[in-house]
């Protein structure tokens, strides 16, 4: 103890540099994240003339076939720095099939991805990468590709990969 009182500008110095790298993480995963939002509002799936085919009529209908759902979720609050809120459904259109994503509200976190995973835990397990997170806030779809496994997917899972961390989920019902 008598070392530390006779170099108390060494012990101020040092409790100055511990204060800083513990304030970096909360800087970078808390408060940064706040200021990076985005909204996105895009209208549901339609039909393409690829999926129509290409006997379609040159008469445009009146109305366009709706989307079914294959399975839906809520999206989950896990902590205060990740949560979401919203809905996730699949759907399909003809052939074509998208996971929307339904008035949401996610956490902003740097490099999110979405996936289709096996697991209901949150977790990504096997997954099927879906792509970029489009944004945090709004409506908006990713198409599925046609050769994935739709009966072995039981959630959808916003994941952060720089911190390796779940953003939020949604596990899905049939």
């Amino acid at each position: 103890m008598g070392a530390l009182s006779r170099h108390p500008r060494l012990v101020g110095a040092a409790a100055v540099a511990l204060a800083a790298a513990l304030s970096v993480p909360l800087v970078v995963y808390v408060i940064v994240p706040i200021f990076v939002r985005s909204t996105l509002s895009e209208p549901l799936p339609a039909m393409t003339p690829a999926v129509l085919g290409t006997n379609a009529p040159e008469i445009i209908p009146t109305a366009q076939p709706t989307p079914a759902t294959l399975a839906r979720g809520d999206l989950v609050h896990i902590t205060a720095v990740d949560y979401g809120s919203g809905v996730v459904r699949i759907l399909t259109l003809g052939k074509d099939r998208f996971v929307r994503f339904e008035n949401v509200d996610i956490a902003g976190a740097p490099d999110m991805y979405v996936y289709l995973s096996d697991r209901d835990d949150g977790k990504p397990g096997t997954y099927i990468d879906l792509g970029k997170l489009k944004a945090t806030n709004g409506s908006f779809n990713y198409a599925v590709p046609a050769t994935a496994d739709l009966a072995a997917v039981r959630s959808v899972v916003v994941w952060c990969r720089q911190f390796s961390v779940t953003v939020t989920y949604a596990v899905l019902m049939r």
